[in-house]
């Protein structure tokens, strides 16, 4: 009696089926690899925008209604420390005159990061060292320049502020 099988796979068959999986995991790798840096470098840079609109409402909330500024050094095209005044609404007086108060407020980029008050406003991963304002006439303009640490990813904003008392 003769008995043969032939329901079995041969040789070939399996490794062109291993060849095929091996062809598909491959390109599904690639796939999520792709995917993966493309949300993770999106996410920096959502990160770094957010970061730059919160340290610009900092900025806005402390130099609002600014009048003048005091540059540390002798040089007012581009700096990194400033002292900001501005003159607040007292009361009024006995007779019926306003009386008003000035205020200061300290701004500063110092190791890396902005300080209001000597209040750090930054992440500390964010490195913004290349920050500068400038001075000039009654425009006081922010270069705000952020890093983000362990990337290579960086995001520049420019705001300005008007000085003055109108």
């Amino acid at each position: 009696m003769n008995i043969k099988s032939e329901k079995g796979m041969t040789l070939v068959e399996l490794l062109a089926v291993v060849s095929l999986s091996m062809i598909v995991m491959v390109a599904a790798y690639h796939a999520f690899y792709f995917v993966t840096g493309a949300v993770e470098t999106s996410s920096t840079k959502t990160e770094l925008r957010k970061e730059a609109n919160i340290l610009i409402l900092s900025l806005e909330e402390n130099l609002i209604n600014v009048d003048s500024v005091k540059v540390q050094n002798a040089d007012t095209t581009i700096f990194q420390t400033f002292t900001a005044t501005a003159a607040r609404l007292n009361g009024m007086g006995e007779d019926s005159t306003f009386t008003y108060i000035e205020e200061t407020t300290d701004v500063s980029i110092q190791n890396g990061h902005l300080l209001i008050d000597d209040i750090q406003q930054n992440a500390d991963d964010m490195d913004l060292s290349n920050t500068t304002f400038e001075l000039n006439g009654d425009k006081l303009t922010v270069h705000l320049e952020i890093f983000k640490e362990n990337t290579d990813d960086t995001y520049s904003l420019v705001k300005i502020f008007r000085l003055g008392t109108e």
